[in-house]
């Protein structure tokens, strides 16, 4: 800093001479340094950076003709400098990415811009800077105006007035540098900040310092606490990177992102960028070994349920490497991979949210694609991507109908809730959601799932049933022939229950005799012929072996149709109140009983 200052020419009038004409001139430029999601890794915005090359001096770092601007009254003036020379840029920017995205969040791009606290309390300034946004067609609220913690502290009551009339105004506000000064916590949390920037100076250090480790988080946990995202800068390696996603950290900004670079080169930035993360998504997915595995019970469920649910031919679970779409789960379609080349799914994972084709024939992307022209002749797509645990998109849970079809913003919802579940079976450890004597899933699996689907019936309004089963005899065979032949018990009658009920019904086993199973979306005739059936298959089976090991079960049902509000306890509660009931007047199975009633409280 010293060796660049005195390059500068030595006495105080020049220097601000020298800035004010490099102002009026326009020799003080631009470079965007790029923001993404700290965990999708998505560009979400860039910060305008003023850059000033002098013609007899070179590089003057801005930390230099900044303070000279503000020591000399020139800071108002090249604020609107930056500003002149970024909104058109980001204009056009913004228009490039919507014709022909190459970020997920093209629509919500933010650009930041640096507010001097010498000039927050003139408003001119900003009358002057929303009219600029006007005239090039940019939206206040995609313009954050950043602050630094110090300069807005330098006079709370003031300050809190004017950010007020700007978050009003509708632009967002940055608090920068966050953490280096010494503001009243009160203060902090009646200012009208939409983000939260965390200083660089804990972050470059915070995989050696476990102060700056515990000042990043406790940042994190009081921003979100207060509905504001957080923005770490300076982030220079992976570690650093990781560290920050496992906190939950918003957005990121760092060399190890991208370094500020004209808007020239912005768009090599974006191409290389692509690459970074594609090479990273497809080494989540190979970390995860998950590709060209056996089909699973837990993901044919959801694609069954998906299939049911939106009432289309074909349901999949797809995973994309380098060169193929292979299919995890495949309900309704024969192949088990297509070149990646033809897949729907290539677009589904650089979309942040769905990605819907209502008719393929009519869709420039897709007229001529071989899986329209020939099978599985597809003519209405909705796909919705998923995630590994460290963020990447691994691939999509997709809908495929051979006719054109439209999808509403409720049934949007309901497939990005099925596409969280698939999220969440890739991130489980299936050992320990499964019981090792039957395959069902044990109590800690059924409940974890079960929430979810229930989340799901309560959003979409579906109806849900749960079923209740106990073996009667299991103490008598147990004790009277041996674990082993308990075990026998329990291990067959887990496999009447798979047998009998639907792929897409959540079976489990949760206590030494006790088990569950969860379906949605049946009516009571069909429940009581599934029950029915069950009973036969019961029965077939105890013909076949001797009397002493008989299978006799309990049984109890409740259902959500007259529930207005419900959780997993409750369902529990009132089942197992049902099964009892039933067990106490000696009825095994009276399909006579009433499915809808529920049991007193």
């Amino acid at each position: 800093m010293a060796n660049i200052c005195n390059h500068l020419p030595v006495s105080p009038p020049s220097q601000a001479a020298d800035v004010a004409q490099a102002i009026s001139n326009r020799e003080i430029t631009l470079a965007y340094q790029p923001k993404v999601g700290c965990i999708s890794g998505e560009l979400m915005g860039f910060e305008a950076l003023a850059r000033w090359n002098h013609p007899e001096y070179g590089f003057i770092a801005p930390d230099v003709f900044i303070a000279i601007a503000e020591q000399n009254h020139l800071i108002d003036d090249l604020t609107l400098l930056v500003f002149e020379q970024a909104l058109p840029w980001f204009n056009q920017f913004c228009q490039q990415q919507r014709q022909n995205p190459t970020t997920a969040q093209a629509n919500q791009l933010i650009c930041s811009i640096n507010i001097s606290a010498v000039s927050l309390r003139n408003l001119k300034l900003f009358h002057q800077i929303e009219a600029l946004c006007v005239s090039h067609g940019v939206k206040l609220h995609s313009i954050m105006l950043e602050l630094t913690e110090t300069g807005a502290m330098d006079d709370p009551v003031a300050s809190l007035d004017i950010l007020t009339r700007l978050r009003m105004k509708g632009f967002q506000l940055s608090i920068d540098d966050f953490g280096t000064g010494f503001s009243s916590m009160l203060q902090l949390v009646r200012m009208p900040f939409s983000e939260v920037k965390v200083d660089k100076s804990f972050v470059m250090t915070a995989q050696q310092s476990r102060e700056s480790r515990l000042v990043i988080q406790a940042i994190i946990e009081l921003a979100h606490s207060l509905d504001m995202k957080v923005i770490a800068e300076g982030i220079e390696d992976y570690a650093t990177l990781q560290f920050l996603q496992q906190q939950g950290c918003d957005k990121a900004q760092g060399f190890f992102i991208g370094r500020p670079v004209p808007a020239d080169e912005i768009d090599q930035w974006l191409q290389q960028r692509k690459l970074a993360l594609e090479q990273q998504r497809l080494k989540a997915l190979e970390s995860l070994k998950i590709m060209d595995t056996p089909a699973e019970q837990r993901f044919d469920r959801i694609t069954r349920l998906a299939k049911r649910m939106f009432d289309v031919p074909i349901a999949l679970i797809t995973l994309l490497d380098d060169e193929r779409q292979w299919f995890k789960s495949k309900i309704g379609l024969d192949v088990s991979e297509t070149p990646r080349e033809q897949a729907f799914c290539n677009y589904t994972i650089e979309q942040e949210n769905g990605f819907i084709v209502n008719d393929a024939k009519i869709d420039a992307r897709f007229t001529d694609n071989p899986l329209v022209v020939n099978a599985p002749f597809i003519r209405f797509y909705a796909g919705f991507p998923f995630r590994a645990p460290s963020g990447e998109r691994l691939g999509a849970l997709c809908l495929i109908d051979h006719k054109p079809r439209y999808i509403s913003e409720r049934d949007s919802r309901l497939l990005s809730e099925l596409a969280l579940m698939v999220e969440e079976e890739v991130a489980t450890n299936q050992l320990l959601c499964e019981d090792h004597l039957t395959g069902l899933l044990n109590r800690r699996g059924f409940e974890f799932r079960a929430n979810h689907i229930l989340q799901i019936c309560r959003s979409q309004d579906y109806e849900a049933s749960l079923i209740y089963f106990d073996l009667d005899n299991f103490k008598q065979i147990n004790d009277g022939h041996g674990h082993q032949a308990g075990d026998n018990a329990l291990l067959q009658f887990s496999m009447l229950l798979n047998s009998t009920f639907r792929d897409s019904d959540l079976i489990g086993r949760i206590g030494g005799d006790e088990f569950v199973v969860l379906m949605v979306n049946q009516n009571d005739s069909d429940q009581a012929t599934i029950l029915q059936r069950l009973s036969n298959t019961v029965d077939s089976y105890n013909q076949s072996i001797h009397s002493d090991i008989h299978l006799h079960y309990s049984f109890g049902i409740t259902t959500t149709k007259s529930l207005s509000d419900y959780d997993l306890q409750q369902l529990y509660s009132l089942a197992d109140e049902a099964m009892y009931k039933n067990k106490r007047s000696g009825q095994q199975l009276n399909m006579a009983i009433d499915l809808n009633s529920q049991p007193s409280r």
